[in-house]
């Protein structure tokens, strides 16, 4: 088994991009700042168990943060007229990381878990991560006075990550 590439989406630079990795070695060379480390802190960030608390609101592809800042105020917009919060459009914003593996099918036992069907024989399979805040709407509507932390706040990465607590 081995992970034939990895797709990074809406993470910090990196709209959408595929990397292929090599059975043996892959090194990633490019001109500065095209993503090269990026990419890197997003494979960490996904991969690696205590990396994952290092995600904050500056990991967010920068041309989202309109949309992200749009949703923070139709909330505070719904919070003022006393109605029901909008559900977030996180799907187009969030960053994600698809991992696809090369499964042979005498390694099929590894991935059971992770099978979309019992009738699967080996070949490619992909796992899509996904950084989601954890349970933001119950926070809001329990402390809508916490809203402008929910939304972001670009002068203390912190304040993200707090509202996921």
């Amino acid at each position: 088994m081995r992970i034939d590439f990895v797709e990074v989406a809406n993470f910090r630079k990196l709209i959408s991009t595929r990397i292929g990795l090599s059975p043996e070695k892959t090194v990633f060379v490019g001109a500065n700042n095209s993503g090269k480390t990026s990419a890197i802190t997003a494979l960490r960030y996904f991969l690696v168990d205590w990396e994952r608390s290092s995600f904050c609101f500056n990991d967010f592809t920068l041309s989202h943060w309109p949309a992200i800042n749009a949703m923070g105020e139709s909330w505070e917009d719904a919070h003022v007229a006393e109605a029901a919060l909008p559900a977030p459009a996180w799907d187009e914003v969030l960053p994600s990381l698809d991992v696809w593996l090369h499964v042979e099918e005498h390694e099929v036992h590894y991935v059971q878990k992770i099978l979309p069907t019992l009738d699967w024989a080996g070949g490619r399979l992909g796992v899509r991560l996904r950084y989601e805040p954890n349970g933001l709407v119950t926070v809001l509507r329990r402390s809508p006075e916490r809203l402008e932390l929910a939304i972001g706040d670009r002068r203390d990465d912190q304040a993200y990550r707090r509202v996921q607590a």
